[in-house]
């Protein structure tokens, strides 16, 4: 049993147990861990630098060093790139990452197909299991790495709310433990090795911050929490918020880094002869937003030379929370939407896109890594309420929510103005010509219909239930990245794109107090 107090010196934490150790006795590990890239290639060129940089420093010296990923490493259904990946992990020497759920976005056999191409890393899940309850074969509960003849447990746990965040068409053949179960299934793990005289746990946890701290509160024996899911940005070592306790009054450090390899972290601790930490002290490391020639040239022999769109001269970045904020690379993108399928209105949810390309040249790659989930696009009718309402209702519920979720509603044949609150304060339809007609939002008509293009997630019903198609749906099969790619292309001004928020979409600040309704849903 431990002391509850610490003592901060220069970012480093002191956890003092009843018997002190000498430091001769006390085990160093240096960590370099990650989460949630959601394949964002620009991006990963920073943590290759990352890694290459702590191999440098950590070369030569007597101390244990681990590379783990708490899963999302990829995104979308491109196998190629999704290998591609997976093979830049290995050569990173990453010891071990967590089946998260875009791992999952190409379908079970698909992902099972790329983990089992690994060389290096070991791909791990104590609460995912078949149908038939049995373990995915390539994916390992958990297992045990030996650094310098010290042993570590690595455990995985994947997504809680897998079944609601990847299509299930595409996972009808897995099942996820719910919280109660994971907790056992985890526990167990734990046991059998400490049995095996292991005494250093660590968990690659894709369920959330929030359910990370509820289930280091629960498990007896675990050290590190290594988080993602809920994208969160943890730096330091803080008592109380990713400093906690475990069911025996153990100290559990909480780890994450955002999301889209815009960092890296470095965890540095000390575990006394016991296996309990001692002294931890953690960074997040910020990585370079440009594009790597590195990782390009080998991604164009990996994965083939993606061929070029236009040029880009001008583009307003992905917002900080892009579910709470217009992105005109967004509301483009539901124009391609409008355009192909020839409607009057086309939606997108925020959280659909996943990155803003940069300036310059702009590649087929570039906007299919914008949209990577590759959900089918649709055609319907919606009345005028409909349409109004689903705008309405997802405004006010977003606005509303710490995080953002479900996000607002991009859209393509509309314009409309929310306050900061998220209540509807105008909203008009715009036809092909630029013609607005202004709409009673208090009052919309239930027989005026409209043709609309979504995806079939937002069509879904599951985060957006004012959005289900209540008349004949007509499906393609193809995504919003194969319109914005056919939109750019024709183009009269595609060598010279400038990409600024045009106003569809205002949000003006109000004077009336927030709405602090929270959230922790984010995929």
């Amino acid at each position: 049993m431990f002391y509850g107090c610490m003592e901060q010196i220069n970012s480093k934490y002191l956890i003092y147990p009843k018997q002190k150790t000498t430091d001769s006795a006390a085990t160093k590990l240096k960590l370099f861990y990650t989460n949630d890239w959601h394949g964002q290639t620009d991006n990963i060129g920073g943590i290759l630098g990352g890694s290459l940089q702590f191999d440098s420093s950590t070369k030569g010296q007597k101390i244990d060093t681990l590379k783990l990923a708490a899963g999302d490493t990829w995104s979308g259904a491109n196998v190629k790139k999704n290998n591609f990946i997976l093979n830049l992990m290995n050569y990173m020497g990453f010891d071990a990452c967590a089946i998260g759920n875009h791992e999952l976005d190409a379908g079970t056999k698909a992902m099972l197909d790329t983990v089992s191409n690994s060389s290096k890393t070991k791909f791990v899940s104590a609460n995912l299991k078949t149908t038939q309850g049995e373990q995915l074969k390539g994916v390992e509960t958990s297992f045990i790495k030996e650094e310098n003849g010290n042993k570590y447990g690595i455990i995985g746990l994947s997504p809680l709310d897998l079944k609601t965040v990847v299509l299930p068409e595409r996972i009808s053949d897995i099942n996820v433990q719910n919280f109660e179960q994971t907790v056992k299934s985890t526990q167990i793990e734990i046991d059998k090795m400490k049995a095996q005289g292991v005494n250093k746990i660590i968990i690659l946890s894709h369920i959330g911050k929030d359910m990370d701290e509820k289930l280091a509160r629960a498990l007896d024996g675990v050290d590190i929490i290594v988080g993602g899911h809920s994208h969160d940005k943890i730096e330091d070592i803080k008592e109380g918020e990713n400093l906690v306790r475990s069911k025996s009054g153990e100290p559990v450090v909480i780890l994450q880094t955002g999301q889209n390899a815009e960092n890296y972290g470095i965890l540095n601790a000390e575990f006394d002869i016991n296996g309990i930490l001692k002294r931890v002290s953690n960074s997040v490391v910020e990585t370079s937003k440009k594009k790597s020639s590195i990782i390009e040239d080998i991604k164009n022999f990996e994965v083939g030379v993606s061929p070029k769109v236009g040029s880009i001269k001008e583009i307003d970045s992905l917002p900080e929370n892009r579910r709470k904020a217009p992105s005109q690379w967004t509301a483009m993108m539901a124009d391609s939407m409008r355009e192909a399928l020839g409607v009057d209105v086309a939606l997108i949810n925020s959280a659909n896109i996943r990155k803003v390309p940069q300036i310059g040249k702009l590649t087929e790659q570039d906007i299919e890594e914008s949209a990577p989930m590759k959900n089918d696009l649709l055609r319907t009718q919606m009345s005028e309420e409909q349409i109004v309402s689903g705008i309405k209702n997802a405004a006010y519920r977003s606005m509303g929510a710490t995080d953002g979720y479900p996000g607002l509603l991009q859209c393509s044949g509309i314009k409309y103005t929310i306050d900061s609150n998220g209540n509807l304060l105008n909203l008009s339809f715009v036809d092909k010509e630029g013609k607005e007609t202004p709409v009673d939002i208090n009052n919309p008509s239930k027989t005026k219909m409209y043709t609309v293009a979504l995806d079939s997630f937002l069509a879904n019903g599951k985060e957006y239930p004012e959005m289900v198609p209540k008349s004949q749906v007509e499906k393609f099969n193809y995504d919003k990245d194969t319109t914005m790619i056919n939109y750019l292309k024709s183009r009269a001004d595609k060598e010279d794109l400038v990409i600024k928020d045009d106003g569809r979409l205002k949000i003006v600040q109000t004077s009336q107090a927030p709405r602090q309704n929270s959230s922790t849903r984010n995929i």
